[in-house]
């Protein structure tokens, strides 16, 4: 048989955010037989500012002698081929590695990896336009991502045109976005005005990053045609004709 020592190690979180350790419940050692599979138990856990971090784009990693032997973003190529059974966006780390053999008898870590972001979010403006007739009612949401709960991203407006409501929502996918609505009512002062929405993201190594969208408002003039009455006076005339008659004159 193949006897096999698992140990926990570190997981990576890039992103804006700097990610801590977490735990691993693994068995200590497992035997198996050789020419056979493992599925090896796994599950982790973080702290809760954490739990954002975790997404589809999170890969476990299975080392040994600091060389990865699994790896389950490309498990074909692996030096040990095999699956991961678990949904790591559960924190379930369930693995299982194909035809072990003697050689395989060493001391194995795990290592959660998820995607380095490089670049800050982008930033989403509903609607895109803005081109409304004057004295029309406009509601403007702007939506940027926040994988970091303990340092959301800071929504400002460039300039207060009205009034504005934040909240925090969640997607389907369980990821957080934080939305500022800016509710207004068009004038003609705000035609060809430039509307811009900048989230400021606080990291925790004490640094920020800010991320900036914008529209230009197309405001229509609404025109007033005046009232024009229109008033029509009816005449007539009487003609009084007199006809000559030998004896007398008779009016007609």
């Amino acid at each position: 048989h193949v006897n096999q020592t698992f140990s926990p190690e570190y997981m990576i979180c890039n992103t804006s955010a700097l990610c801590g350790q977490f735990k691993t419940i693994i068995p200590k050692t497992i035997e198996v037989l050789s020419g056979s599979c493992v599925t090896i138990p796994c599950s982790f856990d973080v702290e809760d500012k954490y739990n954002s971090c975790l997404d589809e784009t999170c890969r476990a990693l299975w080392k040994s002698d600091q060389t990865v032997v699994f790896d389950s973003s490309n498990p074909q190529s692996s030096a040990i081929q095999g699956e991961l059974k678990g949904d790591l966006t559960r924190k379930d780390c369930t693995t299982t590695l194909n035809n072990m053999r003697p050689e395989h008898s060493k001391e194995y870590y795990l290592r959660v990896e998820c995607r380095f972001y490089n670049v800050p979010p982008t930033l989403t403006l509903t609607p895109s336009t803005l081109k409304v007739e004057e004295g029309t009612s406009v509601s403007l949401k702007c939506s940027a991502p926040a994988p970091c709960l303990s340092h959301p991203p800071a929504l400002t407006w460039s300039s207060s045109l009205g009034h504005i409501q934040e909240s925090l929502q969640v997607n389907q996918d369980r990821t957080k976005v934080q939305t500022s609505v800016l509710t207004f009512t068009a004038s003609r002062i705000h035609h060809g005005k430039e509307i811009s929405c900048t989230a400021v993201y606080n990291k925790q190594d004490g640094s920020s990053q800010s991320v900036s969208t914008s529209l230009t408002a197309d405001i229509l003039r609404k025109l007033i045609c005046p009232l024009l009455k229109f008033i029509i006076i009816s005449h007539f005339m009487m003609i009084f004709c007199q006809k000559r008659t030998k004896n007398r004159l008779t009016k007609m």
